[in-house]
């Protein structure tokens, strides 16, 4: 049986990175093995069990349709491949060589065999379903220090201190066959996904390991950086970022994050950030979390039941009702009523995405401008004879730099004025695009505009030192501001 203990070792294997994320250092036992080094497979699923069977002796299309459920001209394909590739002779009916090496190499995974490490959660005495050929390690600014910190831009001096989750002092099991066998398995399907299918495969009962051996006979504790985000989807607030990133998310640690949570309080106050919506003090961790998702999606099932349709859409409109609620609760901090208006102004962008990505516009019908031409703009503008682009739309709109309008139309992530105007140049190829069909009366245009240019002034000090005229924002404005950008979605359900 092995424990943890503080050993000042800490490893990464991805980049040290910024944004919305917080990092953490999660306590784990190293072991070093031997492995067989996983390989993108040659076939796939189907030119494996097609040349399969042809190795026992059915070689007849239609037989090798009867047992497969394939599509007869889908197993021609694969024959035509077969013998394209060497891997079947010209009459398709017996493997060469090359093939018959390499379905030996698929079936058996006779992979040549390296040295590497195999890592053991301390929290669970889980084995992570990940091997790695190296550690890579990570040097604290102070070796000494009970809570290192981490350079991450020596030109700029950015350090970062994760939170230490408390390792506890348990026995862990050893690693033993079976559970090596079970981590390389998970190992192995997370790879071929990865690299062939794009996501999660079932796991494979046909995964034959040969040679894998323990190399130590005990193993090395160290701390790993794990970056934590607030989670996409689903119940859990948060979700843990593969270490490896071999994957997008480390679905193997979500239910011991979660209890992790539950019980560190420390954690639970550094991650809230993360997802936006404070906790009031009186309330536990489940129960925020519980009322937080109850609330939310109770509104959403009822107002906006065909949102469901959208997952990037929902999202924001979900957080924008969150905000709502704390406002008409009496919560009218300056952070809030920020917050609400921020809120707003993604449910609109992510709006303009769906419009841009749904809808695209032909850029080379946008014009070259060396400097800014906004009466260039107006006269595109115009030309589309949108209902809800009045001059006054129009005007404010043909301020934008034509080069932010042209990166927004293929890659939508610029302010909300280029995507409006991206947008926009998209109705040229449709006959039913939305902005065809929504008038004045439902968009209402000038709002979208009053509340990005409120944004962009809330996003900024504002003082008597500038001599601008600034709009004091307050709770009957942010609230009307969400109450507009609900609304102005709600219009395009009949498209989503």
């Amino acid at each position: 049986m092995a424990v943890f203990v503080e050993t000042g070792t800490y490893l990464r294997f991805a980049p040290l990175q910024g944004g919305k994320k917080y990092p953490v250092l999660w306590p784990v036992l190293v072991h070093r093995v031997l492995y067989p080094e996983a390989r993108r497979p040659q076939f796939n699923l189907f030119q494996r069990a097609v040349l399969g069977l042809i190795r026992a002796r059915t070689v007849h299309a239609d037989d090798i349709a009867d047992l497969t459920g394939l599509h007869r001209d889908l197993i021609k394909l694969v024959l035509a491949q077969g013998v394209s590739n060497g891997w079947l002779l010209d009459n398709a009916q017996t493997l060469t060589a090359k093939g018959e090496r390499l379905l030996d190499e698929e079936e058996t995974d006779d992979a040549q065999l390296k040295s590497g490490y195999l890592l053991q959660d301390a929290l669970t005495g889980q084995f992570w379903p990940r091997l790695v050929p190296q550690l890579n390690l990570l040097e604290p600014q102070d070796p000494l220090a009970r809570f290192p910190a981490f350079l991450v831009d020596r030109k700029s001096g950015q350090t970062i201190r994760p939170y230490m989750i408390s390792s506890g002092k348990v026995d862990l099991q050893p690693l033993d066959h079976e559970s090596l066998t079970l981590a390389y398995r998970d190992y192995r399907d997370d790879y071929r996904a990865s690299q062939q299918l794009g996501h999660g495969s079932p796991q494979s009962k046909q995964i034959s390991l040969h040679g894998v051996q323990r190399l130590d006979d005990a193993p090395q504790s160290a701390r790993l950086l794990v970056w934590l985000t607030a989670a996409d989807h689903g119940s859990d607030l948060w979700s843990a970022k593969d270490p490896f990133e071999l994957r997008e998310k480390a679905w193997w640690l979500q239910d011991t994050l979660q209890d992790v949570i539950e019980r560190d309080h420390g954690l639970l106050q550094r991650l809230e950030p993360l997802v936006g919506v404070p906790r009031a003090d009186n309330q536990t961790f489940e129960q925020w979390r519980d009322a937080l998702h109850k609330q939310t999606e109770l509104q959403v099932l009822m107002a906006f039941p065909w949102v469901e349709r959208q997952p990037d859409i929902k999202r924001h409109l979900v957080a924008l009702l969150v905000r709502q609620e704390k406002l008409q609760q009496g919560d009218s901090r300056d952070q809030e009523l920020d917050a609400a208006m921020m809120e707003c102004q993604k449910l609109l962008e992510v709006v303009m995405q769906w419009l841009i990505r749904q809808y695209p516009a032909d850029i080379r019908r946008l014009p070259k401008q060396q400097r800014s031409d906004p009466t260039h703009n107006q006269q595109i503008l115009s030309a589309l004879q949108l209902p809800a682009f009045t001059e006054e739309v129009i005007r404010l709109l043909s301020r934008q730099k034509i080069e932010q309008v042209i990166r927004a139309c293929s890659k939508p992530s610029d302010s909300l004025k280029a995507l409006l105007f991206a947008a926009a140049m998209g109705t040229l190829q449709a006959p039913q695009h939305p902005l065809k069909l929504l008038g004045n009366r439902e968009l209402q245009l000038d709002k979208l505009m009053a509340l990005a240019s409120l944004r962009n002034q809330s996003s900024h000090a504002q003082s008597r030192f500038t001599g601008r005229e600034t709009t004091q924002l307050t709770s009957r404005v942010a609230l009307d501001s969400i109450q507009y950008a609900l609304g102005f979605t709600a219009y395009f359900k009949e498209w989503m």
